[in-house]
């Protein structure tokens, strides 16, 4: 059986990580660009 990485920790790790995109005042597709990612990318990361 597969453990799924839907965690607390995970959850939470997510959470601050589109907090500190959106205190830098960085949009989605701002991200993806610097990281080579689609927009779409980016916002399954954060969903």
């Amino acid at each position: 059986m597969v453990k799924s990485i839907h965690t607390k920790k995970y959850a939470y790790f997510v959470e601050r990580l589109r907090k500190a995109r959106e205190d830098a005042g960085l949009t989605q597709v701002q991200v993806a660009k610097k990281l080579k990612r689609p927009q779409s990318h980016i916002s399954n990361v954060e969903s």
